[in-house]
């Protein structure tokens, strides 16, 4: 179809060194997958790696080469922002301090890239700072259809777990959606399941995990974060100028 974009997003990847390689074989099958999809890029939106260790790092780089297209590194609550400058000096979009925001401004869509992160902490936080670069970069262009990632959900879930540690301030982060209609879609990972929610006016879709997939704690009694016989997996995002965003769940 012409003019159709393909944004492969992976999460929650998890790479240890201590299971024989089976998250890392898990993100390199998703990869796989995504070329057989002709992603045009492919995004991972944090915890990247399980406990923020170097070897776990070094890991990563090495499922993650010759990937087959532009690939873009998140962290989120498992990763360590020092470490993650350090070990992918390549990757010269990461800012060489503060927060790990940026930009993807080469294709059709506009990604724009929040590190809500909290160190030390499981929650993620917009403040004010990061509050205040996302509305000026969302204000620089108004035009273009754009795609905002993060790694913690800007919504409530209704788990009971997983709403104490998502973002916490996601209102203040749907007033600055609610300013510009040009974010179209908002993508995150954090709760290992699929989950569709809102932020203003722009769908939210939260991506699987490709190593492990939690259930659903609602009520009293149930159990919190159990892991489940679900598919992991990844999310295909597909654009196009007249037909805007659809989402897919990619098992693994």
């Amino acid at each position: 179809m012409s003019g159709q974009f393909r944004l492969a997003q992976i999460s929650d990847t998890h790479i240890r060194t201590d299971d024989a390689g089976a998250a890392a074989g898990q993100l390199k099958r998703a990869m796989e997958q995504a070329r057989d999809y002709r992603a045009d890029v492919i995004l991972l939106t944090g915890d990247l790696v399980n406990d923020e260790r170097e070897d776990e790092y070094a890991a990563l780089a090495e499922a993650i080469e010759n990937p087959p297209a532009p690939l873009y590194l998140m962290p989120g609550n498992h990763d360590e922002r020092t470490l993650l400058r350090s070990r992918f000096p390549q990757h010269a979009y990461l800012p060489r301090e503060g927060p790990l925001h940026f930009t993807i401004e080469q294709f059709p869509v506009r990604i724009v890239a929040l590190d809500d992160v909290v160190p030390g902490e499981t929650h993620g936080l917009l403040r004010r700072s990061g509050a205040e670069w996302l509305e000026s970069t969302l204000s620089a262009e108004r035009t273009r259809p754009t795609l905002i990632a993060l790694h913690h959900p800007p919504f409530l879930t209704h788990d009971l777990l997983f709403d104490t540690i998502g973002l916490l301030d996601a209102e203040e982060f749907a007033n600055v959606v609610s300013r510009h209609r040009q974010v179209l879609r908002v993508v995150c990972g954090h709760h290992h399941r699929v989950a569709v929610g809102q932020a203003a006016h722009a769908p939210v879709i939260v991506a699987p995990s490709t190593s492990w997939t939690y259930g659903l704690a609602m009520d009293d009694g149930q159990r919190i974060a159990p892991r489940t016989s679900e598919r992991p997996g990844w999310m295909l995002h597909a654009w196009t100028p007249t037909g805007g965003f659809a989402s897919h769940f990619m098992g693994l």
